[in-house]
């Protein structure tokens, strides 16, 4: 089972990456776990805030992740 993951802004900075594609198995099949897995691969992220969007919703719970599911990681956002 795959999955997309989108960086914008800062987060495409730190990844160097728009986007990548990640396999998902029991290890890794939950929002909570992907999270996890990004900040190992990515530990600047530990320390700027961003948001989580899965299928274009913003969660702040645990999900399951499903096939072909899209998660996009969002910087804060300015008002104006």
């Amino acid at each position: 089972m795959e999955i997309t993951v989108k960086y914008f802004g800062i987060i495409a900075d730190i990844t160097q990456k728009n986007e990548e594609v990640f396999s998902i198995d029991e290890n890794l099949n939950t929002l909570k776990k992907m999270q996890l897995k990004l900040e190992v691969n990515y530990p600047k992220l530990l320390v700027i805030k961003y948001s989580i969007a899965v299928n274009k919703k913003f969660l702040q719970n645990d999900i399951l992740l499903e096939k072909y599911d899209e998660i996009a990681l969002l910087p804060p956002f300015a008002g104006g």
